[in-house]
């Protein structure tokens, strides 16, 4: 079961079940590499039928700059509102 590693919820269950942190691991992610995004991408529309291939390529540029996109505004606004959004692909 996951349990995002943000808000009142998890600091909550902490307290109440220290084994939390003693005895397991938090996976911490960190940018991901835009070879990688673009595998995503390419991974998850692979099924899709595009007209010619440089639609297909257009649309899987675009789900990269999309990420990045929103991955870059969600460091604005971790500094601007002190919130953590975590963007995985």
């Amino acid at each position: 079961h996951a349990l995002p590693p943000v808000g009142d919820a998890f600091r909550t269950r902490l307290r109440m079940y220290p084994a939390m942190v003693t005895c397991c691991s938090l996976d911490w992610f960190s940018e991901w590499p835009e070879e990688a995004l673009l595998a995503v991408a390419q991974q998850k529309l692979s099924d899709i039928e595009f007209e010619t291939p440089e639609i297909r390529q257009g649309v899987y540029d675009v789900c990269k700059v999309i990420h990045s996109g929103v991955s870059d505004m969600s460091q604005q606004y971790l500094v601007e509102m002190g919130r953590h959004n975590h963007v995985t692909p």
